[in-house]
């Protein structure tokens, strides 16, 4: 893990807001403060990369903690798990008066504030809307519990949709260690949470599920996401996850009008079992992101007036809308889906515009994606179109805005001119292919990655070739006896840099390689040949047969620009 040192006047924490406009190890502008201080949770700051262009990054300050050790320990764990959504783990920055801990900086708003708008206009979420959301949960807290973490605080302050793809994002937890805690508790929260959307009630869910008119799968399934009972709940989030899969998605993918009567029956019953944490949550900071209410509301106004715009511009439904159905004279006849998912719909067209992407290819692409599922035959793996829609959105927000606009147009000349620069640089065609590779990991299905798909998916495989090739820089070492020669390289975010390292012949070459934890090394042979299998920066030798020069790949998948320390040396075998 990568720790900086760095000094700062003492004497700006006798005020809290005057550290506005200081610079932390000329990096990170601090812009505003956003909460505490706490004892236990420090100071949350919303600050600026200078570095970066000014790219806005979260920082929390924790000068307070008993003992920093257990939290170094997370971090490095956190700073090595690869959902998106999750906050991206950064640096550690050791200063005088305290740790300071960089991460991503989430636009957004919490679960908790939209059904607090949504209360005010007697609306609620429904089934469908719920259903998906513990879909998309669960496999994050899959990946905390893979890595022996609990979450330990789910709630709706904790659950923030995300505004550039819609998708939900885990803030906030305490993160212990799973022998303090077991993964189950995490998936009730979740469940705790799930139940006060769908009844409105942010504390208070009702006591019998029956009352809320579930399909009885769904209401099972929910049941036991809630229990304690040892012998009937989920015994950690995969197993969860895989239960929910098996539901249809129910007809109401939309937010629904609240049941008048359902909100008094609700009030006058006795509270649902929470946990203690839940309770907790509620006294707790509401989500110190969610004080950019000025965001928040444009970008609600933005999003109905784009969806009133393409009410008139833009085809009620697509051809994928339309479910044949006989008529009565043995013909199709068209049958629209229910308003609520055409409204839905709509939303995700109006979010289509706005990242400039290519209605006709991006239809044609979920089409495909929703023809091929079927395909398999495997009940859970079919999906609903605007689910699909919403899951290949979020992928296609990940490219930068130029790649995005022309997608549906790409073509083979559009990536192969970056390929030759690199080949005529001495880069064997199997490295391209694995900086290829490497960078559609993300955008494709994993059924397609490894290999060059057909269209409509190629544009894809051709942006992600497009990104990591442009991106790419190249520096020649010489590996030299009995002296080590030794570089630092900057590397930014989501970029690679490569090092062609030549040795006299007959030579092996011992490697150093030293950087962040997000930080992945690949080295190849002269002829392309895998000499060290991808995995963390490591010291390694490589032997004489490998040939020169070797070819070695560094990708940082952090949250920011860092730099990475490489040594060669080259060991004549007669030594």
């Amino acid at each position: 893990m990568q720790r900086t040192i760095g000094t700062i006047s003492p004497s700006m924490w006798l005020n809290p807001l005057s550290g506005s406009g200081t610079v932390l190890v000329e990096r990170y502008r601090l812009e505003e403060r956003l909460s505490g201080p706490d004892p236990l949770r420090g100071s949350l700051w919303r600050a600026v990369d200078v570095m970066a262009g000014d790219c806005p990054v979260a920082l929390r300050q924790l000068n307070g903690l008993p003992s920093q050790e257990p939290f170094r320990q997370r971090w490095d764990v956190l700073q090595t798990i690869g959902s998106h959504q999750l906050p991206r783990f950064g640096q550690l920055l050791d200063l005088e008066d305290g740790l300071w801990a960089v991460r991503d900086w989430i636009e957004g708003s919490s679960l908790a504030s939209l059904q607090q708008q949504r209360a005010r206009r007697q609306m609620v979420f429904s089934a469908g809307e719920v259903l998906l959301l513990l879909r998309q949960v669960l496999p994050v807290l899959g990946a905390l519990h893979s890595d022996d973490l609990v979450h330990g605080h789910i709630s709706l302050q904790n659950l923030w949709r995300r505004t550039s793809d819609g998708l939900p994002v885990v803030f906030n937890g305490e993160l212990v260690p799973a022998e303090d805690a077991a993964g189950w508790m995490d998936v009730r929260d979740l469940a705790v949470s799930a139940v006060a959307l769908l009844t409105g009630q942010p504390s208070n869910p009702p006591s019998s599920l029956e009352r809320l008119g579930l399909d009885p799968e769904y209401q099972a399934v929910l049941e036991r996401l809630l229990t304690e009972d040892p012998n009937r709940r989920f015994p950690d989030a995969a197993s969860a996850q895989e239960a929910l899969q098996q539901l249809a998605m129910p007809e109401q993918t939309g937010p629904i009008e609240k049941p008048i009567a359902a909100s008094g029956r609700f009030a006058a019953m006795a509270p649902f079992s929470t946990s203690p944490r839940q309770k907790r949550a509620m006294a707790r900071e509401q989500g110190a992101e969610g004080h950019l209410w000025p965001v928040v509301i444009g970008l609600v106004l933005s999003a109905l007036v784009g969806s009133v715009i393409g009410w008139f511009l833009l085809p009620r439904i697509s051809t994928a809308d339309r479910t044949p159905r006989p008529s009565r004279d043995g013909a199709t006849a068209a049958v629209s889906p229910p308003p609520e998912e055409l409204d839905q719909r709509e939303q995700l067209f109006s979010r289509l515009r706005a990242l400039q992407v290519d209605r006709s290819w991006f239809t044609g692409l979920v089409d495909a994606s929703l023809l091929s599922m079927e395909a398999l035959g495997s009940a859970p793996l079919r999906r609903n179109w605007t689910e699909l829609a919403e899951q290949w959105l979020a992928r296609i927000a990940l490219l930068p805005p130029a790649i995005r606009a022309q997608l549906g147009r790409l073509g083979a000349g559009d990536w192969q001119q970056l390929r030759e620069v690199l080949l005529k640089q001495g880069v064997h065609p199997r490295v391209v292919q694995q900086l290829v590779s490497a960078g559609a990991q993300d955008l494709l299905p994993v059924t397609m990655r490894g290999r060059k798909p057909a269209d409509p998916f190629l544009q894809l495989w051709i942006a992600a070739a497009i990104q990591s090739l442009d991106d790419v820089e190249i520096v020649r070492l010489k590996a030299r006896p009995l002296e080590p020669a030794i570089t630092s390289l900057p590397i930014p975010a989501g970029g690679a840099r490569l090092v062609l390292v030549e040795a006299p012949a007959g030579d092996a070459v011992a490697l150093g390689i030293n950087g962040t934890p997000l930080m992945q090394m690949m080295v190849f042979g002269v002829n392309g040949q895998v000499e060290a299998e991808r995995g963390p920066l490591r010291v390694t030798r490589i032997a004489p047969q490998a040939g020169s020069p070797l070819q070695v790949l560094v990708t940082n998948e952090g949250v920011s620009s860092s730099l990475f320390t490489l040594s060669c040396r080259a060991d004549p075998l007669d030594q």
